[in-house]
């Protein structure tokens, strides 16, 4: 196991608040950094933020990333991957009767394209662009589009893949023209900002004017946080910097300048966070079969989370917040 170096954050980033811890004995979910970590819940009710204590300093967050499931590949049997790939598509198979008459397949669709579906094709930024998959999907759909990461080698694949421009390094520091975007996304994004506040008053800035901000992130007021705890997926420490439920990030994001803020919570997807904070919980299942049968409970927990929403709102596996900058 690696050390990664961290400060104490006594303080809210966003407010200078106090906070209380509400979970603690966080572990690194890929085992690879030695330590464990906290998340206070900022005690100002105008902010409610909750962040990561201690936090990894600047400096020494690559090292969070060297064997993140996006940066690298895990080696697997091939015959148990082999498994679990027909186990997973005939179970998405005995679930679609289901997920369509309920209307999860539908909000699955929607988070695939980031809800931007039904909006008129223009110029689009990705914030976190990752592969570019997404930028791809939206490119063959006619839109414009550019990315930006902090990851140089991930953006000049992007580029070299698929002809998309795209920027390294925070979106603050690339000062992109004002008024250029008609839609910006942050896909599982914000919450690995050390400035989120800041980053959302600079989406404002680029964007047009009527122009569409889309985010997802990880819902701290979820069921599966509520029944896995520390070994909740959603913690992600200490790659997760700050964290958010449906209240405290439209507050921020209405705080920030946009005019119209819709936010809500989706479970589509929600599968595969039961089925690694399961096995976070309970360490990984002993064979393909027993493999098998965790990923047929994941997807259970999904359409009983989505089911649950109805009575027990806002507690989704992710929050979705829609933001319009003015027309004005």
């Amino acid at each position: 196991m690696e050390n990664i170096q961290c400060e104490v954050k006594p303080l809210c980033d966003l407010c200078g608040s106090v906070g209380v811890v509400v979970q603690s004995g966080i572990a690194d979910p890929d085992g690879h950094l030695d330590g464990s970590w906290s998340f206070q819940r900022c005690n100002n009710e105008a902010c409610g933020v909750y962040w990561l204590d201690p936090a990894p300093l600047p400096e020494e967050m690559w090292k969070a990333y060297a064997t993140y499931h996006t940066h690298s590949k895990k080696s697997e049997g091939k015959f148990g991957k082999l498994m679990l790939s027909l186990a997973q598509r005939f179970i998405k198979l005995r679930f679609l009767p289901v997920w369509i008459s309920n209307g999860l397949k539908r909000e699955g669709d929607n988070i695939r394209l980031m809800m931007l579906a039904d909006e008129p094709k223009g110029k689009l930024l990705d914030v976190g662009c990752g592969g570019g998959r997404f930028l791809q999907r939206m490119k063959k759909r006619g839109w414009v589009v550019e990315g930006i990461d902090f990851d140089e080698q991930a953006t000049k694949k992007v580029t070299s893949k698929y002809g998309i421009k795209t920027y390294v390094g925070d979106l603050i520091t690339c000062a992109l023209p004002a008024n250029t975007y008609d839609a910006i996304t942050l896909s599982q994004a914000i919450e690995h900002l050390y400035n989120p506040k800041e980053t959302l008053a600079e989406c404002l800035r680029i964007l047009k004017p009527g122009g569409l901000l889309v985010m997802t992130t990880p819902n701290v007021n979820s069921l599966a946080a509520k029944i896995y705890g520390a070994s909740w997926r959603g913690w992600e420490a200490p790659r997760h910097l700050h964290l958010f439920s449906v209240e405290t990030l439209r507050r921020l994001t209405q705080q920030s300048g946009f005019a119209e803020v819709d936010a809500s919570t989706y479970s589509a997807g929600a599968a595969i966070v039961y089925k690694v904070s399961d096995a976070i919980q309970h360490g990984r299942p002993p064979n393909w079969l027993a493999a098998v049968n965790a990923l047929y409970l994941s997807y259970q927990q999904e359409l009983h989370e989505y089911q649950a929403q109805k009575k027990q709102v806002h507690t989704g596996q992710n929050v979705l917040v829609q933001a319009r900058k003015s027309s004005r």
